[in-house]
């Protein structure tokens, strides 16, 4: 990335070489090709790159994997059309976050994947713990557990079978869909936005870029959609709204939106659009709250929740 090839990646799984197929090492590295440019298992030889010719449980682990790949489609398409515009790669260095920081020029451990994600992939076998080193200037969020880690600082990360350490910045909106059984069956119609919430974050933003996937230069020719997301957090509410930019895709049916606010320490008041109340679950335990809402695209839309 860093020399302008965006989708550089790994033949996840490793290519050539080896007698004797390691679950765990295959396992390990389909959770970190989840989040590079390109998705593929691939190889030659003796051992097959397919998790279907695996065992019970490593096609388990895979298939979580792949699942959440396809969630994350759009965030990741998104990050393409971003590196299409502007040069940044998918895969960012830490130095990127502070250049002025020496030790992150030699840190090879962990990486950002777009603004939003910190991910340190497990490359040690049998490796329990990990220490990981999280940017100054934000809190970050266990993307599974929702654990809050303050940046600047070295944390020591218990590691999970069924996943390797991925974190949240903190105000950041991931766009997300239900997962698909392949690209073509793709689409955002109905759409997930996780906003993680963050008491230090005032503002905080996201986007989602569109097309049908097949034109060229979609966006020049003003054949794609952009909608920017932007979340406000006070003591007294949450602000989120969503503005798209006209386009034809614009004209499409309305989206389903599913709201999922991360880290509220209690049940708000109520949510609602501005001028109608949306209804909304609370789940205590996960500090979650959930809403669906709809939204007509190249319109502005609002949603508050009143804390």
């Amino acid at each position: 990335g860093l020399q302008g090839i965006a989708y550089l990646h790994s033949d996840l799984g490793g290519f050539a070489g080896g007698e004797v197929f390691d679950p765990e090492l295959y396992t390990r590295w389909l959770q970190y090709g989840v989040f590079q440019p390109v998705f593929r298992p691939h190889a030659q030889e003796h051992i097959a790159p397919e998790p279907v010719f695996h065992d019970e449980k490593t096609k388990a682990l895979a298939r979580q994997s792949i699942r959440l790949r396809y969630s994350l489609l759009p965030y990741i398409y998104t990050l393409a059309f971003e590196n299409n515009q502007t040069g940044m790669p998918f895969m960012r260095p830490l130095f990127f976050e502070e250049p002025e920081n020496e030790s992150l020029y030699l840190n090879d451990s962990t990486y950002l994947f777009g603004n939003a994600f910190l991910v340190s992939p497990v490359v040690v076998k049998g490796q329990k713990s990990k220490s990981v080193y999280f940017p100054k200037g934000n809190n970050w969020y266990d993307f599974f557990e929702d654990t809050q880690f303050e940046g600047g600082q070295i944390h020591k990360i218990k590691l999970k079978e069924d996943h390797i350490p991925v974190f949240v910045r903190g105000g950041s909106i991931i766009p997300m869909v239900e997962p698909v059984m392949n690209t073509d069956q793709y689409s955002t119609q109905k759409l997930i936005l996780h906003y993680f919430a963050d008491p230090t974050v005032v503002s905080g933003s996201g986007k989602l870029y569109d097309d049908d996937g097949k034109t060229p230069h979609a966006f020049e020719k003003g054949l794609a959609e952009l909608i920017l997301m932007n979340a406000g957090n006070s003591a007294e509410k949450i602000e989120l709204s969503m503005q798209g930019e006209p386009g034809p895709l614009s004209a499409a049916s309305e989206r389903e939106i599913t709201l999922i606010v991360h880290n509220l320490n209690k049940e708000p008041q109520m949510v609602r659009d501005g001028k109608f109340e949306i209804p909304f679950v609370y789940y205590k335990n996960e500090k979650k709250l959930e809403a669906t809402f709809s939204y007509n695209p190249g319109s502005k839309f609002t949603v508050e929740i009143v804390k």
